[in-house]
């Protein structure tokens, strides 16, 4: 009897640990989550505010926290004023604010350089790769009608957190 009672004991013991160890990583990962996804819009990458989403693609629980981020916009603004943003943006955080954890750039450039670079992207994914294809497709048509909407500028968001 007191044999069966250890037993028990130990595996109660090692239920408990195990479920200690996986609630304390699972806290981590929610923390890291919170100050990258903190730090991708208040220091790195905020959105630009008079773009709109194209596309955003990540390998993570998330987009633009842990992991990394890729985010596409378009905007009617020209190029220059979007790059202006980013600069001001950039110097205005470097120095009334301390770097967080994660990283990120940006790429401006004109809609028709983006639309050109999408077509040859679309048009180096082999035809066997039918959902991959669909979807820079699909891209492809959005910038394109941005473009008869007025849109200018595409912008290139990448922003990287984590371990």
């Amino acid at each position: 009897m007191e044999a069966n009672r250890n037993q028990t004991g130990c595996l109660k013991t090692s239920l408990i640990m195990i479920a200690s160890a996986l609630i304390f990583v699972a806290a981590i990962i929610l923390i890291g989550d919170l100050k990258c996804a903190y730090d991708v819009e208040d220091w790195w990458m905020p959105l630009y505010p008079n773009g709109e989403t194209v596309d955003v693609e990540y390998d993570f629980l998330r987009p633009r926290a842990w992991g990394a981020t890729t985010v596409t916009m378009t905007t009617a603004d020209d190029v220059e004023t979007v790059k202006q943003f980013y600069r001001d943006t950039r110097l205005f955080t470097l120095k009334n604010k301390t770097k967080g954890i994660a990283a990120g750039d940006s790429r401006v450039l004109t809609l028709e350089d983006g639309i050109a670079s999408a077509r040859v992207h679309y048009d180096s994914i082999p035809p066997a790769q039918d959902t991959e294809k669909s979807q820079a497709l699909a891209r492809l048509k959005i910038l394109e009608k941005r473009l008869e909407d007025g849109h200018r500028s595409q912008i290139i968001l990448y922003s990287a957190c984590g371990l």
